[in-house]
């Protein structure tokens, strides 16, 4: 392991003392025990009380779960825990996906002995003995299945596990209602089969969806892009893959890579200089190709071909630029309007012996100037040179500034350039309109093919490049049907989205999305009922399952009500799931009890639609945009899904987790290093409020949160039903503190800002308790137990352990997890009184720093401004409400005034634009003179002097003029 590695495994390791993790985790199994018993989390038709459906997306079950993973599921049960509290019949089912290739790429790897593989699995705890035992695919299923679901009761969650299921046909139940769902697809004119692009593992000849692929190649698909022939005197073909052909009027020479090797191959009876990778993409595409040998990019060197629609020969030249994997490995150089062509010929130029080294003279490249294209506003003819020179790049090694700089060019070019005379018959036209008809005129000339590409290599998970295959046998969800996706554009815009600027990305997906490859060979599945050689592939058998949980309480327990994968023709899903048909006859069809046919059918409109689903943001441009289109396909509009949350990744220690850098914890680990609750404590601290921002789990965190966690049961147990009978003023403003916080809290776990809630619910109040205290000396009994339980219930979504704990230690019977929300007292809740505390503790923080200059200072006078002042400010307050800038609030509100009060209101102007804050600590004279009368014994405790409250115009205080409301003036004699 490395240095780096070492040390990042050891910054994420506990630090925290083991024997308070044991007692933390002896709680939490006490209270696991116990919602089992009592099956407090199973849910069933109750229509007597409204619904809530939270679900998330099924993981895949090739491995453990880690903390990635349980960070999105554990918002999915902060809001299932929070909906109990607040009155809702909360479904939340959880299944396991075993659908697609990677469960049958792993276990045929191991049995080809694949050693990453193996210590893969030893790294899971797996032992040598059991190891043999995952070439079997389905192995792979029951095993991680069952460690999954022992991993998440672990952590707590509140999941109905009688609904519990995994997919393929290892699960015939599941299987019937997939083939249900394309059966309905079919029948509505959604499926085709014809010729497509589509992304293709030649290793493994199979189509590679995204669930087929590492996670950082999702979402990209086949674009269309030209290849363009630049015919060599030397009788070969230089074909340029390109997105901009429209710049081939521009080309002054050709760039290959030097030192990379190159095929010499027919292509449709033509001689093509490219790379294997394009070879083999042609070849996929239906074009005829026969590799006729090899050659290197130094030999091609200095050889001419010509520009098809110039007639211009131009040279072939080096650069090190061209990754020769890409496209064809040959690159057309267009130096007015691409900035690595511009850099790099600019090198060629400066470097003349670059040049020599590969035998060529520097004469080669000295008349080559960029040939002006493409007019846009804001740059100069070369609007390449005019990016690079804007960055300062010295060289074409700084890829990140050229990257930067083609983006950015590219965009302007094609959204707002115009092309010159130089584009012939299209000058004068805009790039955006002339492209494609330039792409038609050449391909009709014979110069150039159209070819679907891949925009940067993606990989399968078996290891191998993939590229793009046109396949004509292939089965496809008509994605591209303008009707569907007019239902899906409707269904986004009456959906509910966290955070809410993700709709319009969903909007744009749907737009873009065009037929899509469902069915697979040779994968874990549900076989295509009427082409069963095909497997429906997982992200598509993984559309609607939401659904099956609603009914999976029955199907997956035949041995309470008997029902067999057989007797589930399509005619029961189509009455249970959508009404259709009369249930006595579906009842003769199949055998299914007419009773238990109703029951299902029941329950599936008492939980539908889904209300809330969440997912990491990883999943928006695949699973969750399907979601949306095959509810909108299948389901009447009633049934439509209502709501989806998003949220990033979940980073450790500031970095993604990486085995390589020591910083990969498996959910389990974490569970025997911090316990449940400060697990998820930290993980909800990292940052659970919905968005796409990546949150960032600290151990630190997740140790102290062991500590913090004790210490409330602590604090609860030895504290509940203490405190004094009579009030103090100071008891209006901690109740009013605590009711603002309850309200505010309750608002933020409705908007599903769980981290903000939490922090708000715990620290924050904890900190105002602790100036309470200081305050008031001891707490007020009922203020205190309305605290403890008030604080105990807005902690229980997040760490429920810990509440059941503090719950029964207060004497409370029943469950934490289904006690009611805590409701604020609005009542009690006081602005002025909270404001005029604020101004308290103000006076406190002044007048230490005046006291630290005072040594000696046996007295503080606190002079309260006069009522002139308020009114003053009143004014002010009122015009910055308005949305004036402060100087002119000011400034309206002292002409406003009478011309003889003008002179003496303009001397408070440097301070009320010194002092800005007081304006907003704003209340009634009379209460901020009570506050701190009654605060002067608190005062002069804390600062160790006696404290005098006067008011200004009975004050002989020097700088007594200098007292703003808010902001008392203080004189330390």
């Amino acid at each position: 392991m490395s240095g780096g590695a070492s040390k990042a495994r050891e910054a994420v390791r506990p630090r925290v003392d083991p024997s308070l993790v044991e007692e933390i985790k002896r709680i939490e199994e006490k209270w696991q025990a116990r919602w089992r018993e009592a099956r407090l989390f199973e849910a069933d038709p109750d229509p007597g009380r409204p619904k809530f459906f939270v679900t998330f997306p099924y993981p895949y079950v090739n491995a453990y779960p880690h903390l990635g993973g349980a960070f999105t599921i554990l918002r999915v049960d902060v809001t299932a825990r929070y909906k109990r509290m607040r009155g809702y019949n909360v479904l939340f089912a959880q299944g396991w996906h075993a659908t697609g290739s990677p469960i049958v790429a792993a276990a045929l790897r191991l049995r080809e002995g694949d050693e990453k593989i193996i210590r893969a699995l030893r790294e899971m705890g797996v032992s040598d003995e059991e190891i043999p035992k995952f070439r079997d695919p389905t192995y792979w299923v029951y095993f991680f299945s069952k460690g999954w679901r022992r991993d998440l009761e672990r952590y707590g969650m509140s999941i109905d596990w009688r609904r519990e299921f995994f997919t393929t046909k290892l699960n015939p139940y599941y299987s019937k209602f997939i083939e249900w769902q394309y059966l309905k697809l079919r029948e509505k004119g959604l499926v085709g089969k014809g010729e497509h692009p589509v992304v293709w593992c030649p290793k493994e000849q199979k189509v590679v969806g995204d669930h087929d692929r590492p996670d950082e190649y999702a979402g990209i698909s086949p674009e269309e892009a030209v290849i363009i022939k630049f015919r060599g005197e030397d009788g070969l073909v230089y074909p340029a893959l390109t997105y901009r052909p429209e710049t081939v009027f521009g080309v002054t020479n050709l760039w290959v890579h030097p030192e990379a090797e190159y095929l010499i191959a027919e292509v449709d009876g033509e001689d093509w200089v490219l790379n294997e990778y394009m070879a083999g993409e042609l070849a996929d595409q239906k074009h005829e190709v026969r590799v006729k040998g090899r050659v290197s990019g130094r030999s091609l060197l200095g050889r001419m071909a010509r520009n098809p629609v110039t007639g211009e020969l131009v040279p072939v030249l080096p650069a090190s630029f061209v990754d020769p994997e890409l496209g064809t490995g040959v690159v057309m150089s267009v130096p007015a309007h691409a900035p690595f062509d511009y850099v790099a010929l600019r090198d060629l130029k400066e470097r003349p012996e670059a040049l020599g080294a590969y035998g060529l003279s520097a004469e080669l490249v000295r008349g080559i100037e960029p040939k002006p294209l493409i007019r846009v506003e804001g740059y100069s003819e070369v609007p390449a040179r005019d990016a690079v020179e804007r960055r300062g790049v010295r060289s074409q090694e700084e890829r990140e500034k050229l990257e930067e700089a083609t983006k950015e060019i590219y965009a302007k070019e094609y959204h707002t350039g115009v092309l010159t005379e130089a584009a012939g018959r299209w000058a004068g036209r805009r790039v955006s309109e002339a492209k494609d008809e330039i792409t038609e005129w050449l391909v009709g000339e014979g110069a150039a093919v159209k070819v679907y590409t891949l925009p940067r290599p993606v990989y399968c998970r078996c290891g191998a490049r993939t590229h793009v295959k046109i396949v004509s046998d292939q089965w496809f969800l008509l994605y591209s049907k303008p009707e569907w996706k007019k239902l899906a554009h409707e269904a986004i815009d009456s959906m509910r989205f966290y955070p809410e600027e993700i709709r319009g990305e969903f909007h744009r997906l749907v737009d873009w999305y065009r037929d899509w490859a469902f069915t697979h060979k040779g994968e874990l599945g549900t076989p295509l009922p009427w082409d069963p050689e095909w497997v429906i592939e997982s992200l598509s058998d993984s559309t609607i399952y939401m659904a099956y949980y609603t009914l999976a309480k029955y199907l997956q327990h035949p041995e309470v009500y008997g029902i067999k994968p057989e007797q589930l023709k399509p005619e029961v899903f189509d009455y249970v799931l959508l009404g259709k048909g009369d249930p006595v006859e579906v009842s003769r069809r199949t055998g299914i009890p007419v009773e238990l046919l109703k029951a299902m059918r029941e329950e599936f409109t008492y939980w539908y639609p889904v209300d809330l689903r969440i997912s990491g943001k990883d999943l928006i441009p695949n699973h969750l945009v399907f979601f949306i289109f095959h509810h909108v396909a299948i389901f009447p509009r009633e049934h439509w899904p209502r709501g989806i949350g998003v949220n990033g990744w979940i980073l450790v220690g500031g970095e993604r987790m990486s085995k390589s850098k020591g910083n990969f914890i498996l959910l389990r680990q974490a569970l025997d290093w911090w316990g449940a609750d400060a697990t998820r404590w930290a993980e909800i601290l990292a940052g659970a409020d919905p968005g796409l921002d990546d949150a960032n789990f600290e151990a630190a965190v997740a140790d102290k949160a062991v500590e913090d966690l004790l210490g409330w049961i602590r604090f609860a147990r030895e504290n509940y039903g203490k405190g004094r009978t009579e009030r103090l003023s100071v008891d209006d403003w901690f109740e009013s503190v605590l009711e603002r916080t309850i309200k505010e809290v309750t608002e933020h776990m409705e908007r599903l800002e769980y981290k903000t809630a939490l922090v708000k619910a715990f620290y924050d109040l904890q900190a105002q308790y602790r100036w309470y205290l200081r305050r008031a000396g001891s707490p007020h009994r009922d203020a205190l137990k309305r605290f403890v339980e008030a604080v105990t219930l807005m902690i229980a979504p997040f760490a429920p352990h810990t509440a059941e704990e503090a719950w029964e230690a207060i004497g409370k019977k029943g469950f934490a997890s289904v006690a009611p929300w805590p409701v604020a007292d609005e009542s009690k809740i006081r602005p002025e009184v909270e404001r005029a505390e604020e101004i308290v503790r103000s006076v406190l923080d002044d007048a230490r720093e005046v006291l630290r200059f005072a040594k000696n200072a046996r007295r503080l006078r606190v002079v309260v401004a006069e009522e002139w002042k308020y009114r003053l400010l009143t004014l002010i307050a009122e015009k910055r409400r308005s949305g004036a800038p402060l100087r002119d609030a000011v400034r309206e509100a002292i002409e406003s005034l009478p011309p003889s009060e003008r002179r003496r209101a303009g001397r408070l102007v440097p301070l009320i634009t010194r002092f800005p804050e007081v304006l907003s600590r704003l209340v009634d004279r009379s209460l901020e003179e009570k506050a701190l009368r009654e605060a002067a014994g608190f005062l002069s405790r804390e600062l160790k002097v006696e404290v005098v409250v006067e008011r200004e115009e009975e004050s002989d205080a020097p700088k007594k003029s200098q007292a703003l409301p808010g902001k008392p003036a203080l004189y330390a004699e």
